[in-house]
């Protein structure tokens, strides 16, 4: 007899223990159990040493038919995640696998031993069935009837087996031709000697800072090949879905049919049939986003974290996991090794590697020793027009004339992101939402980038009808309006969340752009990585100040780190790149250190400060965040929680009013944390067992920890 822990389906936060009588199951599976009246099913997730008990315990009745067996290292990570990001099981399990997953299964019969035939058809089926060894039950029955089958099966002369049922895999690479990505390269001596220090090193994190365009992706690719020939498999992540298609025809013109792909671009079904191949074993090099860390691969050997710098690995909902963290916690359970990529580090991450947590790995030369881009700071007070300086102008006009391409960053979409009325000083805002209506004049309409509530756009004031509007706060929409304005002939693609919601629409407009049929590409950071375009020999950077005014204390990491990476898409070949970067703030540390193309510099400067503050690395943060939909109460009710959770050893800020006080509805108070990691580490249970008590009723408490977004 066993004792188990169970995490029962709809039960929230609480386990409950139940009896294996039978000792017929194991950790992973999933079951029914009784459960007050009825029953529910249930995730084995740990064995109970205790036998007593002083209540009465219930047995489990029986295992979920189809259901899929987790194995005990994921388990395990997701034990870690409930505790460490302060979460409930149940809300792990709705990320980690596709829902309502279930396992066909095929019922086949093996020829065992032969008999004496009695007559011809049993002879006839004696022939066959020792001739084939093993065939399908619908099969066996259909061409001798189910009662000689049934015969036949209680004597012992074939076996009834059940097995997952499989299914075929196109390679998916038939449409590509092998010259349109220059994929089998060979190394260059700096490229090998990190490979070799991967594949054969002791250290189980490695952080690889290498340039733009220095090869870090086929790096990745001999590290996989690594991990196959070690019988073994990889999870590879990128932060976007839009960095998926390149990457797709480089992983399946190398790897084929072993690749699976996991992104929530994916139908339900499509999703379903990537995850049992992973599960079954038919495919063992996973590439996704964030939530394929969970992937199943068996035999797992390495896990690649490209653009480890990026804020999308973190999730902004419950729960709020970072996947780069939860790849370490995920490789000590399991014994693997994590290699995280970035031409420009996180700080936190390049300093675990000074200290000696990560191992640092550099390459500091473009592939092909191709040039990197010259930089150009312009100061845009010094300008006339808001949103080209004279000298981007110029450049983008001799890049046009010689036929090449350029590419233009804004991270801002809309074509205005602030609409006043003129007569009455009237201003568009979010009814839900206390942020203003973003102006997008491809729809018509007004948008929140909140809470997606909108709009159709009147061309008047809703206050008093005034057509006298003022629009402020340039986005995409605009720039490339005024780009068609300076260049008319010139071919524009505008690339922003609102221009590639169709499923297959990034993948078109890189491959409609790599063939150049279009001159000039536009867009927000989606646009900023990732991207090796032979021709594009010019970037603009329209406003490099975008983020550094955002009260955030990565401000300066984020917008140096954006402008950078868009800066490496210019000249990675043969054609020389030249990079403008236009700012309103040319003195800021952080433009000023990527004018001069120097991360360490940079690094220093932001790490001195962060020690000055006490920011992360040198201290782990949380940020909470107490919500209701009734403004009423909300104050008292953060001010009384603040007092449950105050504690010496920490620093704790607020209540306050969020900078966004209202999303979606609800009004919002923050508080802010900060303290060492032991520390937090101990007060964390309190913070989550204090914010149940609020769980039912109208304030929400919601605690982000480790948090990338602050508004």
């Amino acid at each position: 007899m066993r004792y188990y822990t169970l995490s029962l389906k709809g039960a929230g936060d609480k386990f409950y223990t139940y009896i294996d009588e039978k000792e017929e199951y194991s950790l992973g599976e999933q079951v029914v159990v009784p459960f007050g009246r009825g029953e529910r099913t249930a995730l084995i997730i740990s064995e109970e040493k205790q036998k007593k008990y002083e209540f009465d315990l219930k047995s489990i009745k029986r295992s979920v038919e189809g259901s899929i067996r987790f194995p005990e290292p994921l388990i395990k990570l997701f034990l870690w995640i409930q505790r460490y990001y302060l979460c409930s099981f149940e809300e792990i399990l709705s990320v980690a696998y596709p829902q309502n997953l279930k396992t066909a299964y095929s019922h086949r019969y093996i020829f065992k031993a032969s008999i004496i035939p009695m007559d011809d058809q049993e002879r006839d089926f004696l022939k066959y069935i020792s001739k084939k060894c093993e065939i399908g039950k619908n099969t066996l029955v259909k061409r001798y009837g189910k009662e000689l089958v049934e015969k036949f099966l209680a004597k012992g002369v074939i076996e009834e087996k059940k097995v997952i049922k499989q299914k075929e895999y196109p390679v998916g690479c038939q449409d590509l031709e092998y010259d349109e990505i220059d994929y089998k390269k060979v190394l260059t001596p700096e490229q090998e000697a990190v490979r070799d220090e991967i594949v054969n090193g002791k250290d189980k994190f490695y952080l690889l800072k290498g340039v733009t365009g220095s090869g870090k992706t086929e790096i990745y690719i001999d590290v996989i090949k690594d991990a196959l020939k070690k019988g073994g498999g990889a999870i590879f992540l990128v932060p976007e879905i839009s960095l998926t298609p390149q990457m797709i025809k480089k992983f399946r013109l190398e790897f084929a049919d072993r690749v699976a792909l996991l992104h929530s671009r994916l139908t339900a079904k499509e999703r379903a049939d990537e995850w049992h191949s992973i599960y079954r074993g038919d495919k063992n090099i996973v590439l996704g986003v964030r939530s394929a860390i969970f992937a199943p691969v068996q035999n797992l050997k390495y896990i690649i974290i490209d653009e480890e710098h990026e804020t999308t690995y973190k999730q902004d909902s419950s729960p709020r996991y970072n996947a780069k963290y939860v790849a370490i916690k995920r490789a000590e359970l399991e014994g693997l090794k994590v290699l995280m990529g970035s031409a420009t580090p996180s700080v936190e991450s390049y300093y675990h590697a000074e200290t000696g947590v990560f191992k640092l790995l550099e390459l500091k030369t473009r592939y092909n020793d191709a040039r990197l881009p010259t930089l150009k700071l312009v100061d845009m007070k010094n300008e006339s027009d808001q949103y080209f300086s004279k000298e981007l102008l110029k450049e983008i006009s001799n890049r046009l004339r010689k036929k090449e391409q350029i590419l233009l960053l804004l991270n801002r979409k809309s074509y205005a992101t602030y609409i006043q009325c003129k007569d009455c000083g009237h201003v568009e805002v979010c009814p839900n939402c206390s942020i203003t209506m973003n102006y997008y004049r491809s729809d018509g309409k007004y948008k929140c980038n909140y809470c997606g509530y909108s709009k159709t756009y009147s061309n008047k004031c809703s206050s008093c009808g005034s057509e006298n509007l003022s629009y402020s706060g340039k986005g995409t929409e605009r720039i490339e309006e005024e780009v068609k304005k300076h260049f008319p002939h010139s071919r524009v693609i505008r690339v922003d969340s609102e221009s590639v919601k169709a499923r297959d629409s990034y993948d078109r407009i890189y491959n409609d752009f790599l063939d150049k049929k279009y001159d000039i590409m536009l867009g927000t950071q989606v646009i900023s990585k990732g991207l090796h375009f032979p021709d594009l020999t010019l970037v603009g950077i329209i406003s490099a100040d975008t983020i550094l005014s955002f009260p955030d204390f990565r401000a300066g990491e984020k917008t140096f780190q954006l402008v950078s990476q868009a800066s490496g898409r210019a000249g990675r070949e043969e054609k020389e790149g030249e990079v403008l970067v236009q700012s309103y703030q040319p003195d800021n540390y952080a433009i000023k250190r990527i004018i001069e193309d120097d991360y360490e510099g940079f690094y220093r400067d932001e790490i001195e400060n962060r020690k000055i503050l006490k920011y992360p690395p040198f201290s782990r943060i949380i940020n909470i965040i107490i919500s209701s939909l009734d403004e009423s109460g909300l104050e008292e009710a953060a001010l009384k929680y603040y007092e449950e959770i105050k504690n010496p050893k920490l620093e704790i800020y607020g209540p306050i009013k969020a900078p966004i006080y209202r999303v979606k509805e609800r009004y919002r108070y923050q508080i802010f944390i900060k303290g060492n990691r032991s520390d937090i580490s101990k007060a964390k249970k309190i913070f989550y067992e204090k914010s149940l008590i609020y769980k039912g009723n109208s304030i929400r408490i919601t605690i982000d920890v480790d948090p990338i977004n602050l508004m």
